[in-house]
């Protein structure tokens, strides 16, 4: 009998130990994250897909690019330029001479002019050097070229900048200079005939006098950089351009060239600086007078043509003299048309009728949704230097997993002018306006249709305590400050308590949250992974009619094992083998306590 006993026992224990293996196991394999985020630093990411290699890729400025294949681990490369002798040119000689010599206008080939993008920026000021001014290339597959077609800003002083396309077969390069799309700064004498000015208006006996702007161009006329182009949803080809000076511009492309559209005539509107239609430069679309704002981009997402731009300077801030060091911040219109107008969510105009200060704490124009602003203390990551700020120039893809991607540089709370890529998924609220995910994309798996078809998270457990962060207007760049969470309960009535009181209610059946506070909210709630761990929140990201974001998370009760690369620790919790959490352990026996196996006496 005692013999069976120690048997029984014995075997007992050795089941045991399986058991505990297994346990610790299959816990352990499942609080390794499942992804990994690889960083990368390209300054104005305009994001495209190959679907031949299955690769997103980006473009940035100063011809940093990279690619990834799960918007979380990306790898960097070089794009070479191509000339009629070289597979690898320089930066000093790739943009001289143009490929395309004729271009059609009125169904006749004309000639088109050999202009040097270089020389031409280089009237901007002695020692001029093109290294260091290719700035914010967009980069789109043409479908009748059959080739991936780069817009590239070559910039200058004084607003001699240009907009040039070049060609590649392979998205990688090499890319080759077709010409020139859009040419800026010809103020002077006979510049203008340097350019493609007479192709488009027809031969001038002199410079019409509404370009003879001297030191003023920047007041009237665009500074021509940032260029985004794309397909709208009848397939025409358009080109949107511009940084501060005149404002955002827009003219229709040739789908069989990429180029200029040469058929395309823009009847002169308004007069002065108040011109929105010229012959030139086309349609303005935003901005003017001198207010800020760069770096649009347009995306048609489930209904709208969405524009970006991104208002104040692009540095980190703090420097209390310079109110133009800091502020960068994305904002969002939309409209039903390619080319406007494009309105905010009060129904306000992008396009400015006088300047006004909008950005920063001394702002008097708040117009434009702020999708998110710098902000810290957040999560597992975005704290402490790693605060994000100055975040912008963005671009955007509603790609072809069914989800919504935003892709932007930031900077940080107290890592000088250092940047990197950030993408969030983005959805669309109930009322068709964009409003972004409060985490980094991890791979999470839900969809853009999704939210209006299924409720990710469910009525049931929804209640809890919640981060809150409100992202105002006017921060104070000069300081750094950002934006901060403060701690909120979601009631099961329906109530809100804490920091911030009011009510809140779930569209049944749907992933649509409505937030009252001291204004109605209205966004989504799903479930993330708060990175850099494995670590698993329901978030919720709403916006209010004047165009302030919220954004909310609550941990989701888990196991307590954390990713140990991420070199992270709760505060004390302990959880029982089933995953329970503890108070008190009442027995004897194994427990897990902030992520390590130990044994409760």
């Amino acid at each position: 009998m005692l013999y069976l006993c120690r048997e029984n026992q014995k075997i007992s224990y050795v089941m045991m130990k399986r058991y505990l293996f297994c346990l610790f196991s299959v816990l352990f394999a499942v609080s390794a994250t499942a992804y990994e985020l690889q960083r990368v630093s390209v300054h104005d990411p305009s994001i495209v897909w190959d679907p031949a290699s299955k690769m997103y890729y980006i473009f940035g400025s100063h011809r940093a690019a990279a690619k990834t294949t799960d918007l979380m681990s990306w790898t960097a490369f070089m794009a070479p330029w191509k000339t009629a002798t070289s597979n690898n040119a320089a930066n000093n000689v790739a943009f001289e001479t143009p490929a395309v010599k004729k271009v059609k206008k009125g169904g006749v080939d004309v000639d088109f002019p050999a202009f040097s993008a270089t020389k031409w920026s280089a009237k901007g000021g002695s020692g001029y050097s093109v290294d260091g001014n290719m700035w914010a290339p967009d980069v789109i597959y043409n479908k009748v070229l059959k080739k991936w077609c780069m817009y590239l800003s070559i910039n200058g002083n004084a607003w001699y900048s240009s907009i040039i396309l070049l060609t590649a077969d392979n998205i990688e390069g090499p890319y080759l200079y077709q010409g020139p799309v859009v040419i800026g700064g010809f103020k002077n004498g006979t510049e203008y005939k340097e350019t493609d000015f007479e192709l488009v208006l027809g031969p001038q006996s002199s410079l019409p006098e509404r370009y003879a702007t001297g030191g003023k161009w920047g007041d009237r006329y665009p500074n021509n950089i940032d260029p985004c182009v794309f397909y709208d949803e009848e397939g025409k080809l358009w080109m949107t351009y511009g940084s501060w000076s005149g404002g955002i511009w827009m003219i229709e492309l040739d789908e069989n060239t990429g180029l200029r559209d040469y058929d395309v005539t823009y009847e002169l509107t308004g007069s002065g600086n108040g011109i929105t239609v010229d012959p030139y430069f086309g349609k303005k679309i935003a901005g003017g007078y001198y207010v800020s704002g760069e770096a649009s981009y347009i995306e048609y997402i489930g209904g709208y043509y969405f524009l970006f731009v991104t208002y104040g300077g692009l540095a980190a801030g703090g420097v209390a003299s310079d109110y133009n060091n800091g502020g960068y911040q994305m904002r969002v219109f939309r409209s039903e048309k390619p080319d406007g107008p494009y309105l905010d969510a009060r129904g306000t105009d992008a396009v400015f009728a006088s300047y006004k200060l909008d950005f920063g704490p001394d702002a008097n124009d708040n117009r434009g949704v702020n999708i998110f602003g710098a902000y810290g203390d957040w999560g597992n990551q975005t704290k402490g230097k790693n605060s994000e700020r100055s975040q912008g120039h963005n671009s955007i893809i509603a790609a072809e997993d069914g989800r919504t991607y935003l892709v932007y540089h930031t900077r940080f709370q107290n890592r000088g002018e250092e940047h990197e890529v950030r993408v969030h998924q983005v959805f669309q609220n109930e009322d068709g306006w964009l409003v972004a995910a409060p985490f980094e994309y991890t791979g999470e798996t839900v969809k853009s249709a999704d939210i209006a078809t299924s409720q990710q998270v469910p009525t049931n457990k929804i209640a809890g305590s919640y981060e809150l962060l409100t992202h105002p207007f006017k921060l104070d760049h000069r300081v750094k400050e950002l934006a901060k969470p403060v701690n909120i309960e979601l009631n099961a009535d329906g109530t809100i308590t804490g920091s911030a009181t009011g009510t809140w209610s779930i569209k049944e059946g749907t992933s649509y949250i409505t937030i009252n506070l001291d204004k109605e909210y209205k966004g989504v709630i799903v479930e993330q992974t708060l990175e850099p761990t494995s670590d698993k929140a329901f978030v919720f990201t709403a916006l209010n009619r004047n165009g302030v974001t919220i954004w909310g998370y609550k941990p989701i009760e888990s196991t307590g094992i954390r990713d140990a690369k991420a070199g992270i620790q709760q505060a004390e919790r302990i959880y029982d083998l089933s995953g329970r959490l503890v108070t008190t352990p009442l027995q004897k026996g194994i427990y897990i306590r902030n992520g390590k196996k130990y044994v409760h006496p």
